[in-house]
């Protein structure tokens, strides 16, 4: 009955023909999943957006088939046919959009059970599979063996991992030093060998070794903050300092991020005057509760009550006004933050939605008029931009206005509602698809 009905679903069709393939033994399985592996690699069409996922979705059935089933009957067919499932990988790729990931998370998937799969292979050869994992490396054109080498760590074991590192050291030694005027394009070969390295010496704990790997590679200064935090793990406070110091400068999350890694040396070495101005240095710049809250904490008696009022003083002068009101808004002191949008609204990036709407959403209750005037700046912003995608998002701030409307008062220099849509649609009213929008007609 199911087969009959599978006639006009070829996927049912071809789920069904494995789970009958598996109740006659890892044989025929392991040859209908070839079969359809190998239809898959012949494909040359462009995969369009509408049929990547269910093509994922076959992708990782077919994964979970030889995983489960397969592997528990015959291991070296598994790892035969995972390799095989793992090498369509170029094809699929080159065939597809991959904007959403997808494809790219199954095939990290296929890398990380080939990896497992190799430890139920017996009487296997770790110097062989260390050849082996050097080969897969090679081939990848798209991430798929970002997961190989922690999967494969077991298989390996010392062995396989002393060989692996010797093949990679060699290739290391065989690279030419790079000419001064060629450093970028000599350093790329380098790093890449470093990177694996890197990841060789992560999957056995050697710090030292993960050193040496991205000193190998060149530019290890950029690469400051994963050695000061390996050390760190190692109770190495000291020379963990020591690489960030050496860190160059870096953009803003980094930035942070540093910070945090040289908080933690500090406070391990005891240095806890430093690792306290620190914190509020951090503080002043970024607007960072986290750094903020074990300052305030560490003051003795009283002080941490006239500390808070100068942070938040501070947070209200802050030039980015759209991070102050974050900050305010998530510490949180909601009367701060509704000073702040009355006193600077006009200031505020209608752009930055993922500030500025959250906070419009938490001021409305105690402070409609505040709430108001983010939704209003929100709304304008999209018409200026004449954004057209986002002309939703710009109807239901207007709807908030008007939902709020009902709680504010009469102000100098605050529109009313009434006042405020005869504005927008003075300024905005040839962009229909925005009022058919908010008038319910789209």
């Amino acid at each position: 009955m199911l087969m009959a009905q599978a006639k006009g679903d070829p996927a049912l069709a071809r789920t069904l023909r494995l789970a009958l393939a598996g109740t006659d033994g890892s044989g025929r399985l392991a040859v209908e999943v070839e079969k359809r592996l190998r239809t898959i690699g012949r494909s040359r069409g462009f995969i369009e957006w509408d049929k990547v996922r269910p093509l994922a979705r076959e992708l990782d059935s077919l994964r979970e088939t030889i995983a489960g089933p397969l592997a528990a009957t015959d291991p070296r067919a598994a790892v035969a046919q995972m390799r095989l499932l793992l090498s369509l990988a170029d094809n699929v790729f080159e065939r597809s959009d991959d904007g959403s990931g997808t494809l790219g998370e199954v095939f990290r998937g296929v890398g990380a059970d080939l990896g497992r799969l190799w430890s139920q292979v017996p009487n296997r050869d770790p110097v062989a599979l260390a050849a082996d994992v050097l080969t897969l490396w090679d081939a990848d054109g798209y991430g798929e063996t970002d997961r190989l080498l922690e999967a494969a760590g077991p298989a390996l074991g010392p062995e396989g991992r002393a060989e692996l590192r010797r093949l990679l050291q060699a290739r290391l030694v065989a690279l030419p030093r790079p000419r001064k005027e060629d450093a970028f394009e000599g350093w790329q070969g380098r790093g890449q060998i470093a990177f694996r390295l890197r990841d060789l010496a992560d999957l056995e704990g050697d710090v030292d070794a993960f050193i040496a790997a991205t000193e190998a590679g060149g530019r290890a200064e950029d690469f400051a903050g994963d050695i000061a935090e390996r050390l760190l793990a190692h109770g190495r406070p000291a020379e963990a300092l020591a690489w960030l110091d050496r860190a160059p400068e870096r953009h803003e999350s980094e930035e942070v991020r540093h910070t945090d890694l040289r908080l933690a040396a500090l406070d391990a070495l005891g240095r806890q005057d430093e690792a306290h101005a620190l914190r509020w240095a951090a503080f002043q710049r970024w607007l960072t509760p986290q750094h903020l809250r074990p300052y305030l904490r560490a003051l003795p008696g009283f002080d941490d009550v006239e500390a808070k009022e100068r942070a938040m003083a501070h947070a209200l002068e802050h030039p980015d006004r759209n991070l102050a009101l974050a900050f305010l808004v998530t510490w949180p002191n909601l009367e701060a933050a509704n000073r702040l949008v009355r006193a600077h609204h006009a200031e505020m990036d209608g752009r930055d939605y993922g500030r500025l709407r959250p906070a419009a959403e938490a001021l409305a209750e105690r402070y409609p008029a505040a709430a108001t005037l983010l939704h209003r700046a929100l709304a304008e912003d999209v018409l200026r931009r004449t954004a057209s995608r986002q002309y939703g998002y710009a109807a239901r701030d207007v709807r908030a206005c008007a939902s709020l409307a009902p709680l504010l008062t009469e102000e100098p220099g605050l529109e009313n509602h009434g006042a405020f849509l005869a504005r927008v649609r003075r300024e905005h009213g040839r962009k229909t698809g925005f009022w058919a929008l908010l008038e319910g007609q789209a």
